[in-house]
């Protein structure tokens, strides 16, 4: 990867975050926003915050000479790829089996389990790379 498509990267993702970050404002003013709403908007902005990180930090190597994918923090993502397909697996067998005779709607399930399986890749991640 090259300093130009990561700096395109971070752009996209910073234009794609306040995008989102000025539709729940154009949202909450529509409608009530409630805790579930607040939980699932909060945990797509950590995992936008730690996209916006990763590629900033990208970008820094970059500017250094460095390389940013190596064959290491490729195995981590492999790895943390593989983990976190198996957590989300049982994450939505619980989703299923605790949600089956609510009155949750489907698009608010369908949010949470998005949602946590990009935490459930973060925290395998962080804990494959400090491993």
């Amino acid at each position: 990867m090259n300093m130009r498509n990561t700096k395109f990267i971070l752009f996209t993702l910073i234009g794609l975050t306040l995008t989102f970050a000025g539709g729940i404002a154009m949202y909450s003013t529509m409608t009530e926003l409630v805790v579930t709403d607040y939980l699932i908007y909060s945990a797509i902005g950590l995992i936008a915050f730690f996209s916006i990180v990763v590629a900033f930090r990208n970008l820094k190597a970059e500017k250094k000479g460095l390389i940013v994918e190596d064959e290491l923090s490729r195995k981590i993502k492999e790895k943390a790829a593989a983990n976190s397909f198996t957590a989300s697996i049982y994450l939505w067998t619980m989703i299923l089996l605790f949600t089956i005779d609510s009155n949750i709607r489907n698009e608010t399930l369908l949010g949470i389990g998005i949602v946590g399986m990009g935490l459930i890749f973060i925290g395998f991640w962080f804990y494959h790379n400090n491993k």
